[in-house]
């Protein structure tokens, strides 16, 4: 997680609401680029023309008609995690305002792009947020040969105008129950309202997943989810504004699931190897 954020969680209680908002603009540097030339790790624009030829047999299709052309903007946006890229096509993603997470291609059986990426060499992870995609890398392939693919795939997906989950969203983990104790529905409120727009502000996200004895659950998902600074921001963040508004919070857990320990324990493998090998 980006020091900008970490100090804004951190000092909440001397900021006013709308600073969770926006917590760190990112300046947008006007450069048109091809897909082949990726220099830019903040901003990128890629255009991509689709012409009404005469005679063409889509000369009187809805989409390329009147000889206009059809242009998709993507954004690139680096996060706190190096192995995690923020891509924003300028298009809502999750329309109703949910995310979503895949972490191999068997599991995103039901998002036909999410499908699409993992079929790119280096991709470990995809995550889609109300209007961006987080995608996560292995550590060995440079984001230099994976971004022109990853361009490609996402323009050509939103061109279709397919959706990009087939079977609808998930529910809103922060979503009040009618069993909702008052703290609960504190806790979910402040979750909604001041952290998760910081957290996805870095191309991340965060999942309610309890509160039990004054521990408050969370898993952390997209570029957080592997972060170096993930517990940093989770412990000193996260945790001190929940316990700042609401006593009742003696401490916050971070919840792993199954993959997530698989993830881990291939990675301490690769680390003693890469460690026994000397380099």
């Amino acid at each position: 997680m980006s020091r900008q954020v970490f100090t804004l969680l951190s000092t909440t209680f001397r900021r006013s609401p709308l600073a969770f908002r926006r917590i760190a603009s990112t300046k947008c540097i006007r450069s048109f680029t091809t897909i082949g030339n990726c220099g830019s790790p903040l901003f990128e624009q890629l255009s991509r023309t689709q012409h009404n030829l005469p005679g063409s047999k889509f000369s009187n299709s809805r989409v390329l008609k009147s000889q206009q052309m059809r242009t998709m903007f993507i954004q690139t946006q680096t996060t706190p995690n190096q192995d995690s890229l923020k891509f924003i096509p300028g298009v809502p993603v999750m329309p109703e305002g949910g995310t979503a997470e895949f972490l191999s291609g068997h599991s995103a059986s039901t998002s036909p792009l999410a499908k699409k990426l993992f079929r790119i060499e280096g991709v470990r992870g995809v995550f889609f947020g109300p209007d961006f995609i987080t995608i996560s890398k292995d550590q060995d392939t440079p984001w230099q040969l994976m971004k022109p693919d990853v361009y490609a795939n996402i323009m050509d997906f939103f061109a279709t105008g397919q959706p990009v989950l087939t079977e609808g969203q998930p529910p809103s983990d922060t979503e009040i129950q009618e069993g909702d104790s008052e703290v609960v529905q504190m806790i979910k409120e402040l979750l909604d309202t001041r952290i998760r727009p910081a957290i996805q502000d870095d191309g991340g996200d965060i999942e309610y997943r309890g509160f039990e004895n004054g521990i408050v659950k969370l898993k952390l998902r997209g570029s957080c989810r592997t972060c170096d600074s993930s517990v940093v921001t989770l412990k000193n963040g996260i945790e001190n504004m929940l316990m700042h508004y609401i006593p009742e919070v003696t401490a916050v857990q971070q919840i792993y699931d199954e993959m997530d320990q698989v993830a881990q324990l291939e990675f301490e493998k690769l680390e003693k190897k890469i460690a026994a090998s000397g380099h």
